[in-house]
């Protein structure tokens, strides 16, 4: 092996790389029914890496080993504990048999429809009417979906009671929605005409804040571009009808209603354009800027590509901020690292952490050779941009939605190059209304037409490309696409930093 090559194999920075590899390798292992199978393969993945790399050196071989054994048993460790709460969930139910008084506290809005709204209760007690006897189940974080009919009103950390049925969502494989439930530490489902609440949750001040924004959006607009700018400036869907999330699930546009990287550099784009202008001490606007993101997370939840945006924008803005250079491959594995470590089950279950890690690395590695491809060829250079980012996060988030949920949009990439030259300016004009509200009420129905009329295009296009199908995979072959598009990734990745490193010799 050519020595400068080898060298470089075991510089910190493809190190980095390969342990983070070996590191979700093990989390995957983890994961597998067969416990010696799963031990098996979270030891061979790294012997066949350091085999093929040539490594020598003892350090190296432990740290690899060592570093698939911490994702397997953080990935076994979090598992275990699910099938614990199922088991005794199982158990206190009598294998989902029975009506039971069931007390617990409303923790967060599943999915909202025209008729219903879908809750996660965690249970804190099952009384058992035939035996009088009460099972605490504080402890054991589990959950079911409640479903409550959008005539009742019901908040968030309400604690309530109930009596009713609770029937089993869970199934195996864990994939699709079995998948998304198990994530969440959700086991059952209950639908709940009448309940009795017994206290109420205390609005924050953030809820509030989030309130005041939705009270002031659908005051103005019609229900469903309402929920679209709810949508893409805090998150909020609850408006929007059960016929349009499906329009723009089945147009791959979905993600457009989700905060993500682009919100968070929006606001930190904004708060260093202002204190640009006032002279202070450089740590106070570092402070400043990491203060009102983490006030922006707050306000919009902690969702795991929401907690992705802030941790590559916040280390890369402090960065920068000091004259430093920044690899934006090595802050999103870092952020990737770092959601893994507090959350490992995120990278086999959770869909959001898959389509916003991947469709980021997409942009990262795709949209410069794209971006060059396309100048030159008679097409305008904002055009350029927009197909070129476009083109990349499709290609990235692309694994994902294979992976998750069996199929491919067809018209993804059309519908994603149609909207996204308005997304940008749909998210600061929205900014800027909730401003207006607060001072000049009177400019808001002549502001709201440079908002609404995008966002009805959106809508219009969200509509169109929703009726076309998509294209369903055999689970068992989507999961070896998937696998082998994300080795792809990791090929190219590990290739770029080499011939950077080589380059910088």
């Amino acid at each position: 092996m050519n020595t400068a090559n080898h060298a470089t194999l075991e510089h910190p920075r493809i190190l980095f790389f390969l342990c983070f590899i070996i590191y979700t390798i093990g989390i995957g292992c983890g994961v597998i029914s067969s416990y010696q199978l799963s031990i098996e393969l979270t030891i061979l993945f790294p012997l066949l890496l350091i085999l093929l790399g040539g490594w020598q050196k003892w350090y190296i071989i432990i740290l690899l080993i060592s570093i698939s054994l911490s994702g397997w048993y953080l990935s076994q460790r979090d598992y275990h504990g699910r099938i614990v709460a199922w088991e005794q969930l199982q158990k206190e139910t009598n294998n989902f048999s029975g009506s039971y008084i069931v007390t617990g506290r409303v923790n967060q809005i599943m999915y909202t429809s025209d008729l219903s709204t879908i809750y996660r209760l965690q249970i804190a007690n099952i009384d058992n009417r035939s035996t009088s006897k009460i099972r605490s189940l504080e402890e054991q974080n589990i959950g079911i979906f409640l479903e409550i009919p959008s005539n009742l009103h019901i908040g968030i950390d309400d604690r309530i009671e109930y009596s009713g049925k609770i029937l089993q969502v869970i199934d195996h494989p864990l994939k699709g929605f079995a998948g998304y439930a198990w994530y969440h530490r959700i086991y059952g489902k209950s639908t709940v005409p009448i309940f009795h609440r017994i206290s109420m949750g205390e609005l924050t001040p953030l809820g509030s804040v989030q309130k005041w924004a939705k009270s002031v959006i659908f005051k103005w607009f019609p229900e469903n571009i309402a929920g679209i700018i709810l949508g893409m400036t805090i998150g909020n869907i609850e408006l929007l009808s059960s016929e349009m999330k499906k329009s723009f699930t089945s147009a791959g546009i979905t993600h457009i209603l989700v905060v993500s990287g682009s919100n968070i550099a929006f606001v930190i784009v904004i708060l260093t354009g202002i204190l640009k202008y006032i002279p202070i001490l450089r740590w106070l606007r570092i402070s400043i800027v990491i203060i009102f993101v983490l006030i922006y997370g707050s306000l919009v939840g902690w969702d795991m590509p929401v907690v992705r945006a802030v941790a590559m924008w916040l280390i890369t803005y402090i960065a920068m901020e000091w004259g430093n250079r920044v690899s934006s491959l090595a802050v999103l594995f870092l952020a990737g690292w770092g959601i893994l470590l507090y959350s490992p089950l995120a990278l086999v279950f959770d869909a959001g952490f898959g389509l916003s890690f991947a469709g980021t690395l997409g942009i990262l590695l795709w949209h410069p050779p794209l971006q060059k491809i396309l100048k030159n060829r008679y097409i305008p250079n904002f055009a350029v941009d927009i197909l070129s980012v476009t083109l990349a996060a499709s290609a990235g988030s692309i694994i994902a939605i294979i992976y998750h949920f069996n199929t491919i949009p067809l018209w993804t990439l059309a519908s994603n190059i149609l909207i996204s030259g308005f997304l940008g300016w749909i998210l600061f004009a929205s900014m800027l209304y909730l401003w207006f509200a607060l001072v000049w009420g009177w400019i808001l129905y002549l502001w709201g037409w440079t908002i609404y009329l995008p966002t009805a295009y959106i809508m219009w296009v969200g509509q169109f490309f929703g009726n076309s199908s998509t294209y369903t995979i055999d689970e068992k072959i989507a999961e070896s696409i998937a696998m082998f598009l994300a080795g792809l990734m990791i090929v190219v990745v590990l290739y770029i930093e080499r011939r950077n490193l080589l380059k910088s010799k």
